[in-house]
């Protein structure tokens, strides 16, 4: 665990997930744990979504600890939105159809979808994020006939 928020935000930019899933998963849980009891916690949740736009391919574990880390903060779905007009990836573009599988008022549903069509054809998404939206976006309206 880190001793500061300061720490933990350095750490983070200088992170470099290696091909092995599972040591980043290690690593970023050692690194994250306790993180939100820390003052200033809220700072964390930019710097998360920062890593994975560096590192758009990586694998961090699904959920993985990322998310569950972005998932704690308060107001993270506005800056994942961001993020995903930035730099898709597929764990942001996974996180978006998991708020889409939650209870979500029209407007809100309306709007995430929205973020989906923009990734399906996002001109900074990988081919496989592209077609990850697309297949999210299939099963959300496959959601809707129910």
């Amino acid at each position: 665990m880190t001793g500061s928020v300061d720490a933990l935000l350095a750490d983070l930019e200088t992170f470099h997930p290696t091909e092995d899933g599972a040591d980043n998963v290690h690593r970023l849980n050692e690194l994250l744990a306790g993180f939100d009891a820390l003052p200033g916690c809220e700072r964390v949740a930019p710097a998360l979504l920062a890593l994975l736009e560096r590192h758009p391919q990586a694998d961090f574990g699904a959920p993985g600890p990322l998310v569950r880390a972005l998932e704690g903060q308060a107001g993270y779905p506005m800056l994942l939105a961001a993020s995903l007009e930035r730099q898709p990836t597929e764990l942001t573009a996974w996180m978006a159809n998991r708020l889409l599988n939650s209870k979500l008022p029209r407007e809100e549903r309306a709007a995430w979808l929205k973020h989906l069509t923009v990734v399906a054809s996002h001109p900074r998404a990988a081919a496989g994020v592209r077609d990850s939206a697309i297949r999210f976006l299939d099963f959300q309206a496959s959601r809707q006939g129910r």
